[in-house]
C-alpha cells in the first residue's frame, strides 16, 4: 500500500475542522503496508492548557526518536492535524503484528493523561475520526484499540486514560457505511471494558509517550530458530524491567480516605488531600526517570548494543532509587493513616479534637482576622517516653527532606493509657502556633531584650534565647492547660537529681529544675497564687539543693531575676503576630476555668456527660477526677476517650 495521501479526505468526513501540516502526503518512515487498527494515544504533554503544544514533537520526533509518531494530531478543542501518510513510529513493541506501525493508523490526542476527564468536544472529535477511518478502510470497531491495549508486554502503556470499551461503543453509535467485516483472527486480549479513567495520579502520570517499531538497526538480529514462537531472553527481560518499576510506581497510589474505614476517627479528607499534594511533588522527576527507562528498554530491545543495554540499566538503577525514597514517604502516612483504623484509632481522635481546640481558642481571639491554617495538628502513636511534635513546612528527614504538610503530634503509647499525662499535647501545639503565629523571631528577641534590661549577663541571656521554643511551649500550655499543665510538666521533667539539675550545654531545653519555677511564676498571674505556691513548695522539697547542679553559677545566682523577666518576655510582649496582642490577652484561663474542670471531673468520674466545656480542658478533668480518688483509673480513662468521641 502506497502513502495514505488520502487521509485528509477521510477527515474531512467529519463535522471537525481539519488542518493539513504542509508535506504531509510525503511524511513517513516508509510506506504502509496495509490498514488492520486505528490506535489511539495520548501525548502525556505536561502543559494543561495549550490546544495542540505537542504538534511540533509528533511531526518531527524528538531526539531520541525521529519523526512522524502519529498520523493525526487531535487537539483540545477537536482540531484534526493530518500529520503524516506513510508509516510511522507510534505503535511500539506490540503483541499482535496486525497492531504495529506498518499496519495501523496512529491518533495522538493532546491530553496530560493525569486529567480525570476529558473535554467532552475532544472525546466527541476522537470518535467521529476512528468512525470514519474505520469506515473508509472497511474495518471493525473492535480494531480501534488503545496503545494500552496493543503494547506489549501487557501494562507497559496506559494511554488513553480512559476506558476504551465504552469508547467502541460510542463510535458504533454514530453508524457507519461499512458492515464489521470478521474479527481478526488474533483478537484483542484486553479484557473486559476497563474501568473509568482513574482519578488516583498514581497511575495516570505514567508517560506514554510515542515509540517505535523497527526502527532500523544497523544489523538486524538473527533469532535462532529454536527459539522462534517465544521471546528472546534479553528483550523479556529488558522490558521486564520498566514493567516492574512502572508497577511499582503504579503501587504507590494516591491514598483515599474511605480506605481508612468510615469512622469518625479517620484521616480527615483535608489530610489526604495534602498527602496526595506533598506525593505530587515527587512525581516531577519520578515521572522524566520512569519515561526515559521506558524509551530505552524499547530501544535495547529493538538494537541491543551495549550502549543502549547499560543504558537501560542505569536508568533502572536511579529509577528504582526514586521509587523507594517515594514509597517511603508513602509507607511513612500509610503507617500514620492506618493507626486510626486500629483500636487507638478513637484515641487518636480525641487528640485531634484537643489540638483543635486550642487552635481554634487561639485563632478566634487575635487582635486581626486571621484563618485557622489547614489542615489542622494530626496525633498518631509512638512507643517511646517523650512527645514531639513537626511543625508545618519544615523539611523532614523522614520524608525525604520534602517539606512537611500539616503539623504532626507525636505521643507515646504510654501518654494514651494515662490521659491525666497528656498535657504534652497543649505543650507541642504551642511549637507549632509560635510558627503559623510567625513569633520564631519575635519570642527570642523579646526574651533577649527583656534579660538585658533586667541587667542579666550576657552569656546568661544567651542561654535563655536559646531555649526560647521550649519556653514558649510551656507557657502557652500553661495558659491553655491551667494547673493540670504543670502537674503534667512535673510528671515529665522530675526525675534523679543528676537528670532535673543537668545543664546540657547547646540543648534547646531549659533545666528541669527552672522549668517548673517558671510555670509557677506563670500561674501565679494567672490569678491562682496559693497553688503555683503549693507547686514551688513541692519542687523544692523534691529538689532542696540545687547548688549540686551543673548548671553555670551565674545562670543559678539569677535566676530568680531571670524568670519573671522571661514571662514578662513571652506573655505580657504584644506582638504583631499576635495582631498586637499578648499571649495573656489571646488565650484565656481563670480560676472559673478550674471550677469548671473540677465539675467536669466529677460528672466523667460517674460517666455522665461532664457539660459544655471545651475540649482541652478535660485533660485537667480527668487529673482533677484522679488526684481526689473519684474513680478507678481505668473507668477514668474510658470515660475521657467516650465523652471525646462523642462531640
Amino acid at each position: 500500500m502506497p502513502y495514505l495521501t488520502d487521509l485528509a479526505g477521510v477527515a474531512r468526513k467529519t463535522s471537525l475542522e481539519v488542518i493539513e501540516v504542509p508535506g504531509w502526503q510525503t511524511r513517513g518512515r516508509g510506506e504502509m503496508s496495509d490498514v488492520r487498527a486505528v490506535v489511539c494515544h495520548h501525548t502525556a504533554t505536561l502543559n494543561r492548557t495549550a490546544d495542540m503544544p505537542s504538534l511540533d514533537t509528533l511531526i518531527n520526533g524528538r531526539p531520541d526518536l525521529s519523526g512522524p509518531l502519529s498520523h493525526f494530531g487531535l487537539s483540545r478543542s477537536g482540531k484534526v492535524y493530518v500529520i503524516a501518510a506513510g508509516r510511522c513510529n507510534h505503535a511500539g513493541t506490540v503483541r499482535d503484528p496486525s497492531w504495529g506501525n506498518s499496519h495501523s493508523i496512529g491518533i495522538e490526542a493532546e491530553a496530560t493523561g493525569t486529567d480525570a476527564t476529558w473535554p467532552e468536544v475532544q472525546v466527541e472529535a476522537f470518535a467521529q475520526l476512528c468512525r470514519v477511518l474505520i469506515d473508509h478502510f472497511g474495518l471493525s470497531t473492535n480494531v480501534v484499540l488503545g496503545h494500552k491495549e496493543v503494547a506489549d508486554p501487557p501494562g507497559r502503556k496506559i494511554d488513553p486514560n480512559f476506558d476504551m470499551a465504552a469508547f467502541r461503543t460510542r463510535i458504533a453509535a454514530l453508524g457507519g457505511t461499512t458492515p464489521p467485516p470478521p474479527a481478526p483472527t488474533t483478537p484483542p486480549t484486553t479484557p473486559a471494558p476497563s474501568a473509568p479513567a482513574p482519578t488516583s495520579s498514581w497511575l495516570s502520570w505514567l508517560p506514554s509517550l510515542p515509540w517505535f517499531e523497527g526502527e532500523a538497526a544497523a544489523t538486524p538480529i538473527a533469532r535462532p530458530a529454536a527459539a522462534r514462537g517465544r521471546r528472546d531472553v534479553l528483550p523479556a527481560y529488558l522490558s521486564g524491567q520498566a514493567l516492574n518499576v512502572r508497577r511499582h510506581v503504579t503501587a504507590l497510589r494516591d491514598f483515599r480516605r474511605d480506605e481508612f474505614g468510615g469512622q469518625p476517627a479517620r484521616p480527615s479528607e483535608g489530610h489526604v488531600q495534602a498527602v496526595n499534594a506533598l506525593l505530587a511533588t515527587l512525581r516531577g522527576p519520578l515521572t522524566t526517570i520512569v519515561e526515559r527507562l521506558d524509551r530505552a528498554a524499547d530501544a535495547a530491545q529493538t538494537q541491543p548494543s551495549p550502549h543502549r543495554v547499560g543504558l537501560a540499566l542505569d536508568l533502572k538503577t536511579q529509577a528504582h532509587d526514586l521509587v523507594r525514597a517515594t514509597e517511603r514517604v508513602w509507607d511513612f502516612y500509610f503507617e500514620l493513616f492506618g493507626q486510626r483504623q486500629s483500636a487507638f484509632g478513637e484515641w487518636l481522635d480525641a487528640c485531634d479534637r484537643i489540638t483543635l481546640d486550642c487552635y481554634q481558642h487561639v485563632f478566634m481571639h487575635l487582635g486581626n482576622e486571621r484563618s485557622i491554617p489547614a489542615p489542622p495538628p494530626f496525633c498518631y502513636m509512638r512507643t517511646g517516653f517523650s512527645p514531639a511534635t513537626f511543625r508545618r513546612g519544615i523539611p523532614l528527614r523522614r520524608l525525604g527532606r520534602q517539606l512537611n504538610p500539616f503539623p504532626l503530634v507525636q505521643l507515646p503509647y504510654h501518654r494514651l493509657v494515662n490521659p491525666w499525662t497528656i498535657g504534652a499535647i497543649l505543650h507541642e501545639v504551642s511549637h507549632n502556633l509560635q510558627n503559623e503565629l510567625q513569633l520564631e523571631q519575635a519570642v527570642p528577641a523579646s526574651i533577649e531584650r527583656r534579660l538585658r534590661a533586667a541587667g542579666v549577663p550576657a552569656p546568661i541571656v544567651a542561654i535563655w534565647v536559646r531555649w526560647n521554643r521550649e519556653i514558649f511551649g510551656d507557657m502557652v500550655g500553661c495558659l491553655l492547660g491551667g494547673e493540670a499543665f504543670v502537674a503534667s510538666l512535673m510528671d515529665v521533667i522530675g526525675r534523679a537529681p543528676a537528670q532535673s539539675f543537668g545543664y546540657t550545654p547547646r540543648s534547646v531545653h531549659p533545666t528541669p529544675y527552672l522549668r517548673t519555677f517558671l510555670s509557677c511564676e506563670l500561674l501565679r498571674r494567672m490569678g491562682f497564687p496559693e497553688r503555683a505556691a503549693e507547686f514551688s513548695r513541692a519542687w523544692t522539697q523534691l529538689y532542696p539543693a540545687p547548688r549540686e547542679s551543673t548548671m553555670p553559677p551565674k545562670l543559678l545566682a539569677t535566676a530568680r531575676t531571670a524568670i519573671p523577666a522571661v514571662v514578662d518576655a513571652v506573655c505580657e510582649t504584644r506582638f504583631k503576630g499576635l495582631g498586637n496582642k499578648s499571649l495573656r490577652e489571646v488565650i484565656f484561663f481563670e480560676p472559673r476555668h478550674q471550677a469548671m474542670i473540677d465539675e467536669a471531673g466529677a460528672r466523667l468520674a460517674k460517666g455522665v456527660d461532664p457539660g459544655v466545656v471545651p475540649e482541652r480542658f478535660l485533660i485537667g478533668a480527668v487529673r482533677s477526677a484522679l488526684d481526689q480518688h473519684r474513680a478507678a483509673p481505668d473507668l477514668l480513662m474510658r470515660n475521657f476517650y467516650i465523652q471525646l468521641a462523642r462531640r
